[in-house]
């Protein structure tokens, strides 16, 4: 089979984003399964269209001229009133009016696509990420404190102030909080470390350190953040908006908050309060060595042979 995947090529092929991450991670594995990743101008079985790309309408139907199936892979769409999401959505919809299958990253996702674009006829699968169990680990523990790591980039979706605020209202006696990313938000603590933007290549060396990971985002329909986290068997927080959820299970603890899939404004978005976020810091503490793991679903290995089923039955369908 001849795979060829969208966001691989061209600027996006470059940058260091979530959808590019786990694609070259994606392919990696396919290989290992004996599928080739080509090129677009390679003639190929597959087309997995990623991410918002303006141009990919041409490049399917280019694609389905030399008889490929076209497989849309849809983490979540615009939907903020800031912006103007009926344009920015368009390149998405089209592609997802012209698709074969349609690979969704978790339930959530599904929803809230479904609930802007209607119900897709194609073949559908819902497929959480995945990431190299061999990598990201926790073997070289151990340090004298707890550490809280937070890793996003960060914006008002990702409410970094809450993690803040509720991680120094807890009070965690030898605890750290490490910031991934260029932050949003700032609390100046001795015990709130900064780290600015990471190398997608040197990640890793902190979930390795850390004990547990924080992540608040709203509406998240399948954050790499907490992949990583999971498998490096680190206790999850995260609140119960969107599809992070799903992703935790019984591996951490969630905040339960309204949930919703109605647009809003940016300005909009609610704080959790830092009594709910300290409780469940605490919780998650008292609770360590109960939590699931190790999280074996979450291995790209796994993963790319959940995507390799769908390849194959997206091309066994008349």
């Amino acid at each position: 089979m001849k795979v060829c995947i969208n966001n691989l090529e061209g600027k996006l092929g470059n940058l260091n984003i979530g959808p590019t991450i786990f694609t070259k991670r994606l392919a990696k594995n396919l290989e290992n399964l004996g599928v080739k990743v080509v090129g677009r101008k390679k003639k190929h079985d597959i087309l997995l269209v990623v991410g918002d790309d303006s141009n990919t309408p041409a490049k399917i139907d280019n694609s389905r001229k030399k008889g490929a199936k076209i497989v849309q892979r849809l983490d979540g769409i615009y939907h903020t009133l800031d912006d103007d999401s009926m344009k920015l959505n368009e390149p998405i919809q089209k592609n997802f009016n012209k698709t074969d299958a349609v690979i969704y990253q978790s339930e959530f996702s599904k929803r809230l696509v479904e609930n802007y674009f209607g119900e897709n006829s194609s073949l559908n699968f819902i497929i959480n990420n995945g990431v190299d169990s061999n990598k990201f680990n926790n073997k070289e523990w151990k340090r004298d404190k707890k550490i809280f790591l937070a890793s996003a980039k960060w914006r008002p979706t990702k409410r970094l102030n809450s993690i803040l605020e509720g991680f120094d209202y807890a009070r965690i006696k030898d605890s750290e909080l490490w910031v991934l990313g260029k932050h949003d938000s700032f609390l100046e603590r001795d015990n709130i470390k900064y780290f600015e933007e990471i190398s997608s290549k040197d990640l890793f060396k902190f979930y390795r350190l850390s004990d547990f990971f924080i992540h608040l985002g709203v509406n998240d329909p399948c954050p790499n953040a907490v992949v990583e986290a999971l498998v490096s068997g680190l206790p999850v927080i995260c609140s119960s908006s969107g599809g992070t959820k799903e992703l935790v299970k019984n591996s951490g603890e969630v905040i339960k908050e309204n949930e919703s899939l109605k647009p809003f404004y940016l300005s909009d978005i609610e704080k959790i309060e830092k009594e709910k976020v300290a409780g469940a810091i605490h919780k998650v503490i008292e609770n360590k060595e109960k939590y699931e793991f190790p999280r074996e679903d979450l291995y790209i290995e796994n993963c790319a042979k959940k995507y390799l089923r769908a390849f194959e039955e997206t091309l066994d369908k008349k």
